[in-house]
C-alpha cells in the first residue's frame, strides 16, 4: 500500500485510524540478544549509521529504553529475531506456491505444489520471497506480441508491492497463518492474513485516493528504510498504474474468511493478435506503435485508442495514423453521425488477416504430426480444389509461412520460423 508520513500506509483523505499496539509492544521476555544485529546492519544499510545496529533500531522506534536494560518491541522480533524467527511468531513466514489450473483442488487430484518457503524473520523472509516470485514469474507471449518486446507475466514493481505491502499490513496479533503467494494459470493471488483495518473497505483501496490506516507503524517504517517501501500512501495506486502500463487488467482486491488478498492477473486488457498476423505486421516496416494498435486493433481503432494504447499525445497519434494511411494500410471511415473517424485496415490487408486466421492454426495442427506439407495434404485440410491450393499455397510462401522444396511429384512445402509466430 505504499509508504504513510511517517509511519502509515493507508489514509483516507483526512481520516485517520487508530495503530495497532501489537508491533510497538514489548516484549518482556525478549532481550537485545535476542535480535540478529548484523542482519539489521544488512538489511538497514546506511539508514542507522554505526553502532552495531543499535542506532538503528532506537531511530526507528524498534526498541527503547538503555543499555543493558534495552526493550524490545514485537516489531523488532518480527523483523530481526535470531536464532529461529519462528519463536517469536509462528505464522512470519512466507509461503510461495503453484497452482496447475485455476482453483485449488484438493484430495487424490490435488494441484497445488510448493515452490519456496521464506522463514522469518521478516527482514531475511521479505528478499527471499521476492526472489522466488521473480523466479517463478514466466514470460508472455500475449504481452510479447502487444508490446513487441519480452514481457513478464505481471510487471516486477507490481508483484513486488504485492507482497510487501501483505507482509507489512497483514495483522500479526490475531492471525497466526503465514501469507501466502500463489501462482495460477491466469493470476497470482498474495493473501494476507486478517482483514483490513477498520474504517477501510476495498472500494477505498481501488479508488485513487491514498489510503493511510497503519496496523503496524513500526514494520512500515523499517521496510521504508530498507528501500523495499516509499510510504507516501500510492503504493497500490503504482501499483495498479504498473499493470496498467502493462496492458494488463486492474489489480482485484478482496476480503474474505478473515483475509486480505490482491490479485494481479495475465491477461492484457486489449485482445491478443490473430494466428500469424503478428508476422504479417512486423513485415510492414513501420514503428512499434503503429505495430501496436494493428495488432490490439485489427477490427478498427480511433485517434484515442492509438494515444491509450502507446500514451503518446494527440499530435503523435494524428502522425502515426496519417503515416498508416499514407500507406495504404489503414483507411478512415465515418459511422453514422460521429465526426470522429475509425481506421480500419485496407481490403487487401484485412483479406489477408482473415486468410491467416483460417489457414495458419490447420497449418500448425499439420505440422506437429509431419515434417512437410503436400498439395494434396492442403486440399485435404482445407477442402479446397486444385487451383485453389496452388494460389493460397503461392500467397504463403509470399507471406514467409512456408518455403517449397523438392521438384515433380516429390514438390512439397515445409514451414518458417514466421508460421510459429
Amino acid at each position: 500500500m505504499g509508504r504513510g508520513r511517517d509511519t502509515s500506509i493507508l489514509s483516507i483523505g483526512e481520516k485517520k485510524m487508530s495503530d495497532s499496539d501489537y508491533g510497538r509492544s514489548i516484549r518482556s521476555d525478549a532481550r537485545i540478544d535476542d535480535l540478529d544485529l548484523e542482519l539489521v546492519e544488512s538489511f538497514l544499510g546506511d539508514s542507522g549509521a554505526s553502532g552495531g545496529g543499535i542506532e538503528s533500531l532506537l531511530r526507528l522506534g524498534l526498541i527503547r529504553g538503555q543499555a543493558p536494560d534495552w526493550r524490545i518491541t514485537n516489531a523488532a522480533l518480527l523483523l530481526f529475531g535470531g536464532a529461529g524467527g519462528r519463536r517469536w511468531h509462528s505464522g512470519a513466514g512466507i509461503r510461495v506456491m503453484r497452482v496447475a489450473g485455476t482453483a485449488r483442488v484438493f484430495g487424490q487430484r490435488r494441484n497445488v505444489s510448493s515452490i519456496g518457503h521464506a522463514n522469518p524473520p521478516l527482514a531475511r523472509a521479505v528478499e527471499k520471497s521476492l526472489q522466488l516470485c521473480m523466479d517463478r514469474c514466466g514470460r508472455s507471449e500475449a504481452l510479447r506480441d502487444l508490446l513487441l518486446k519480452d514481457m513478464p507475466e505481471y510487471p516486477a514493481f507490481a508483484l513486488r508491492e504485492a507482497v510487501v505491502n501483505a507482509v507489512a499490513h497483514r495483522n500479526y496479533e490475531r492471525a497466526k497463518s503465514e501469507t501466502e503467494v500463489v501462482f495460477y494459470d491466469d493470476r497470482v493471488e498474495v493473501t494476507s492474513p486478517g482483514l483490513l483495518v477498520e474504517g477501510v473497505t476495498v472500494a477505498d483501496l481501488s479508488s485513487d485516493e491514498p489510503v493511510h490506516a497503519s496496523r503496524n507503524p513500526l514494520l512500515v517504517r523499517a521496510l521504508a528504510a530498507a528501500g523495499y517501501m516509499r510510504g507516501d500512501g500510492t503504493g497500490l495506486a503504482r501499483l495498479a498504474g504498473a499493470m496498467k502500463e502493462s496492458l494488463l487488467k486492474a489489480p482485484r482486491f478482496s476480503a474474505r474468511m478473515g483475509s486480505f488478498a490482491i490479485a494481479l492477473h495475465n491477461e492484457p486488457v486489449v485482445a491478443t493478435a490473430g494466428p500469424g498476423w503478428r508476422h504479417v505486421v512486423g513485415r510492414l516496416g513501420i514503428e512499434s506503435d503503429q505495430k501496436r494498435v494493428l495488432l490490439s486493433r485489427p477490427d478498427g481503432f480511433t485517434q484515442q485508442d492509438y494515444r491509450q494504447l502507446n500514451g503518446v499525445t494527440p499530435e503523435v497519434a494524428s502522425r502515426g495514423i496519417r503515416d498508416l494511411v499514407d500507406r495504404d494500410i489503414a483507411t478512415p471511415q465515418l459511422i453514422g453521425d460521429d465526426p470522429v473517424p475509425v481506421y480500419y485496415l485496407t481490403e487487401e490487408l484485412d483479406s489477408t488477416r482473415w486468410f491467416l486466421e483460417d489457414r495458419v492454426p490447420g497449418l500448425l495442427r499439420h505440422f506437429r504430426a509431419h515434417s512437410r506439407l503436400r498439395s494434396t495434404d492442403y486440399r485435404e485440410i482445407f477442402e479446397v480444389n486444385y487451383a485453389v491450393a496452388r494460389r493460397e499455397l503461392g500467397h504463403l510462401v509470399e507471406l514467409g509461412f512456408l518455403r517449397g522444396g523438392g521438384r515433380g511429384r516429390a514438390a512439397h512445402y515445409l514451414p518458417t520460423p514466421g508460421l510459429r509466430k
